[in-house]
């Protein structure tokens, strides 16, 4: 085995941070992870949420992780619950304490995320150079942290990432990655980012010639056993064909498309590309690990939305590593001051969450709230033609109720999408899709441009309208 020694230690570590850095650069990161658990704090707005809730609940209930949909009224997929992990935690908080303990939950999760990146970080650089990173993630972050299983894999992206490259360091195998692989598949689909950020990095140590063949194909097994025990979950191996479901609709979705340039959180992403690019020309040499999980990033920030974030998490320890030797700061042991403000930070946050959740997270931060009582009214079973953002609020609030459109759009077809989407704007033939989907009532922003066409008809009557929706009832 030949494996060359790392230098990059010993070279961040040279001498040279001022003592006012030195003196306060350790309460920095301690305050930059209270913004983590406490930002996020307020409402639940997000339209997936409501239903990952009901997921927990209904997989609870039945022991069922690959199922025709009990929930929509004009699905047409099969249901994959292949982030069951964390919807049964979702439940769980939602059935113990309401929305204010999922709000609560998501503080938690938050400030893991924020942990994690912290610790990938910090080993690298300084206390000061580590808050300046942690604060440009979260920025990058801002835009995805919401009560959604993706929480999990922003975490485990930055542990597995900060662990390939003590592999890189040392060529040690870390066999424990390959259970973590499997608690993150059950967890989000895209566990997969894990193995594939192990591949690069064993094929970056091979071009470096920092290990030989025969080492790089022994490290190669972690990543590959991680695929395999992904097969194992309860799931099975529909998991591997859970993430195609929504390839054939992508172009409908807004979080799957690429991020506009003015994005902050795009922004926030290629500023670490950016000092990580910096570094290396500086250096005069490139590195082929840092070259290749940089390109994997950039790919991830400028391509979809809803994988920015998770660019600048693969970004953080590259980016503290690039910002250490280029101001030459001194990297020192984390102190125990240090450890402590981080702990009390934490648990503070943590507690002040728990106290202001039951006023800030009280009630929904959408859907047809006004019309609770007048929904509350209608038999078990009625279909409800609804906004895609509210299918998800409906299938909580009102779960004797069947909504026809949610954002779990892998179980739609693209002609029924394209159909909702004619039906909310009043298009030429809009009157097919009620009669496609079965609703009797419909509960629709009293704005959209099909309530007014609707009324016209004669067919459909109002019945209430309160909170900027409108409820109507078809007389036919």
């Amino acid at each position: 085995m030949a494996v060359v020694a790392d230098a990059e230690a010993k070279a961040a570590q040279t001498p040279g941070t001022s003592p006012p850095a030195a003196r306060i650069g350790w309460i920095m990161p301690p305050l930059v992870l209270a913004l983590y658990a406490l930002k996020p704090l307020g409402p639940i707005k997000d339209p997936d949420a409501f239903w990952h809730i009901v997921a927990g609940e209904h997989l609870l209930g039945t022991g069922q992780f690959v199922l025709e949909d009990p929930l929509g009224a004009a699905t047409e997929k099969i249901w994959i619950l292949n982030q069951w992990l964390p919807e049964v935690l979702m439940h769980w908080a939602h059935t113990a304490y309401g929305l204010p303990g999922v709000a609560w939950l998501l503080c938690l999760t938050s400030l893991l995320v924020g942990l994690s990146v912290y610790a990938a970080c910090r080993r690298r650089s300084s206390a000061l150079v580590t808050a300046l990173v942690l604060a440009v993630a979260f920025v990058a972050l801002s835009g995805s942290l919401s009560p959604r299983p993706q929480l999990v894999t922003f975490a485990l992206a930055a542990i597995t990432t900060s662990t390939w490259l003590l592999t890189r360091e040392d060529g040690r195998a870390r066999w424990w990655l390959v259970p973590l692989t499997w608690l993150w598949a059950c967890s989000h689909g895209m566990w997969f980012v894990g193995p594939v950020i192990g591949g690069v990095v064993v094929v970056g140590m091979l071009l470096e010639r920092r290990v030989t063949l025969r080492h790089a194909a022994r490290l190669a097994v972690v990543p590959a056993l991680s695929v395999a025990v992904a097969a194992l979950t309860p799931v099975g191996p529909r998991l591997f064909s859970s993430p195609f479901q929504v390839s054939g609709v992508t172009a409908m979705i807004s979080e799957w498309q690429p991020p506009g340039l003015t994005d902050p959180g795009l922004v926030a992403a290629l500023l670490l590309v950016a000092v990580v690019v910096v570094d290396q020309v500086v250096r005069g040499r490139g590195e082929w690990t840092v070259a290749l999980l940089t390109v994997l990033a950039l790919a991830l920030a400028v391509t979809w939305s809803r994988t920015t974030g998770l660019a600048a998490v693969v970004l953080a320890p590259l980016a503290a590593l690039a910002i250490q030797r280029l101001t030459r700061q001194q990297v020192s042991g984390v102190p125990r001051r240090e450890r402590v403000a981080v702990l009390v930070s934490g648990a503070v946050s943590l507690v002040l969450a728990g106290a202001l959740a039951p006023a800030a997270a009280a009630s929904p931060g959408i859907g047809p709230n006004g019309l609770d009582a007048a929904l509350a009214r209608l038999p078990a079973g009625t279909v409800v033609c609804n906004d895609q953002a509210d299918g998800g609020w409906l299938m909580l609030q009102h779960p004797g109720l069947r909504a026809t459109m949610d954002t779990r759009v892998e179980l739609y077809s693209v002609e029924r999408i394209r159909a909702y989407l004619g039906f909310i704007a009043a298009e030429p033939g809009w009157q097919s899709y009620p009669e496609q989907v079965g609703c009797t009532y419909a509960a629709l922003p009293a704005d959209a441009a099909v309530v007014s066409a609707m009324r016209a008809t004669g067919v459909w009557q109002l019945v209430e309208q309160a909170g900027g929706y409108a409820l109507l009832r078809s007389r036919g």
